[in-house]
């Protein structure tokens, strides 16, 4: 075979290290870059510090926590950056929190495994918050992305789709009148599960309509709702589908009260080096949906936080790193998400097992997420399409034969592709412009990074729930004590806690 006359070829080792964003870091205390391993030699490690996200297939199995999701965190421990990560096993968390704890990092635990050792995270209390300071639109949307993601289950077990459509309109009206009415203290999960079971029958439903202002969203929603309410059988439908969607936190009562206060920030999460393990039992699916949630809601929380600064960006860049991207449920806006990113110092590394289970998870938004990754690592697939797909990125050869025939072959073919050393580390990354590239990656244990006991999340222990009661919410309103709920969104009269507090 005569040498190549044109076409693709692999990348050598020196121009992967000269390329642009490639940043070579050595044996120090601390880093000033970090991100995707691409090279290690017995000096240095030679990382992609560019804003670049990126996606990693490998099959179960296939080492992608120990090549990549280990040493990634620990590289970014050293850089002072913070981290968000999706832990199914809890395996990050057991070998990376110690580290990160010793580096004076804020360790948050989310551990929907073992919830008396979690960190606690209230979802109402961003809404609530944006909701009570004015900012109306963003804290329904928030809403709405909470009640989206508790839904999904029930869209997918019914082809009728005017069930999920009206029990999706009576918990919006009933968890708008709840944001409005409770307090900061009182706005959680555990009151509103209480208050809807305690006042969703068509009566009590009634009763909360008519005392919202006229031309608010929650009164259309409560209109909505009530246009069949002498069918006591629809309703009674109806309300159990919003039984359905809340069914998970219903019979967990630690789970209430995790989920009732917050014990960080999530703003803070660009402004302080901070470590958040998310660690969601991988046996059983019944608690990914918490993962999408936080996920989404601190993305929102650290984009509100960027545009408060005078340069849109977050002062500490952020990287989630989600592992096992594809086994939680599908996050809201994820390709907004992913395409705005960049330019608020955030990061995304998405670990998948295939192509399949992308494309089954986001459908036609599965493209955007592919195309805003610039970096592509391929570790092992018995995929076919997957296979293929990487082959065709990586081109083809143009050769000429013993007998001078032109001729074109794949610079690695799929079955090539499927042979990948799992013991030496062979990983095929495409980066950035670069040609393909041959990666022999070390494994977590080939690094010299310190192992600690895993760090502990604060604080310790479990809060109790203030109770709130609708009884009283009526009586003030009744007497006049407080607005019509409401009467800020349509009449542009603000109601203030302070004002409500004191009433």
């Amino acid at each position: 075979m005569k040498p190549t006359t044109q076409g693709t070829r692999w990348a050598d080792p020196q121009e992967i290290k000269n390329s642009p964003g490639i940043r070579k870091l050595g044996k120090g205390e601390g880093y000033n870059a970090c991100g995707l391993p691409l090279i290690r030699d017995a000096q240095h490690i030679y990382v992609d510090n560019s804003d670049s996200h990126t996606l990693i297939f490998g099959s179960t199995g296939s080492k992608k926590t120990r090549l990549f999701g280990m040493p990634m965190i620990n590289l970014v421990t050293l850089a002072g950056e913070s981290f968000i990560t999706t832990d199914p096993k809890g395996e990050l968390y057991e070998r990376t929190s110690g580290f990160a704890a010793s580096k004076g990092y804020d360790i948050v635990v989310l551990n929907f495994r073992d919830m008396e050792k979690s960190s606690l995270w209230n979802p109402l209390s961003h809404p609530y918050k944006l909701y009570h300071n004015g900012n109306i639109d963003d804290a329904i949307s928030l809403i709405n992305d909470f009640l989206t993601t508790l839904a999904e289950p029930q869209r997918k077990t019914t082809n009728d789709s005017y069930w999920i459509e009206m029990g999706f309109a009576m918990a919006l009206a009933f968890m708008l009148f709840f944001i409005e009415t409770a307090t900061e203290e009182q706005a959680n999960i555990s009151n509103f599960i209480d208050f809807f079971t305690s006042n969703s029958s068509v009566q009590a439903t009634e009763a909360l309509a008519k005392r919202t202002a006229e031309g608010s969203i929650a009164s259309t929603n409560f209109n909505t709702i009530l246009t069949n309410k002498e069918a006591e059988k629809t309703f009674a439908c109806v309300a159990s589908i919003v039984v359905s969607m809340f069914a998970q936190f219903t019979t967990r009562k630690t789970l209430r009260r995790v989920l009732s206060q917050n014990s960080f920030i999530s703003g803070s999460i660009g402004k302080r080096k901070t470590a958040v393990y998310i660690i969601v039992p991988d046996e059983r699916t019944s608690l990914h949906f918490l993962a999408t949630l936080f996920i989404k809601q601190v993305y929102e929380a650290l984009i509100h936080e960027a545009h408060l600064t005078e340069e849109r960006s977050l002062p500490i860049r952020v990287n989630f790193l989600l592992d096992e991207f594809c086994n939680i449920p599908k996050i809201p806006d994820m390709p907004a998400m992913i395409s705005a990113a960049r330019s608020r110092n955030i990061r995304f590394f998405l670990m998948a097992q295939g192509m399949y289970q992308l494309r089954q998870k986001y459908d036609k938004d599965a493209e955007t997420i592919k195309g805003n990754c610039d970096n592509w690592v391929f570790l092992t697939s018995r995929e076919y399409a997957l296979l293929e797909e990487i082959s065709n990125l990586c081109g083809a050869v143009i050769y000429h034969d013993l007998n001078g025939n032109r001729a074109i072959r794949p610079l690695i073919s799929v079955s090539e592709l499927q042979r990948l050393s799992k013991e030496q580390g062979e990983a095929l990354i495409l980066q950035g412009r670069q040609y393909p590239y041959m990666a022999n990656l070390p494994d977590i244990d080939d690094y010299s990074f310190e192992r600690l006991t895993p760090a502990k999340a604060r604080p310790t222990g479990l809060p109790q729930i203030t109770p709130y009661s609708i009884h009283e919410v009526l009586k003030h309103i009744d007497s006049r004590g407080w607005p019509l709920p409401f009467s800020y969104e349509v009449y542009g009269q603000h109601r203030y806690y302070e004002e409500k507090k004191g009433a």
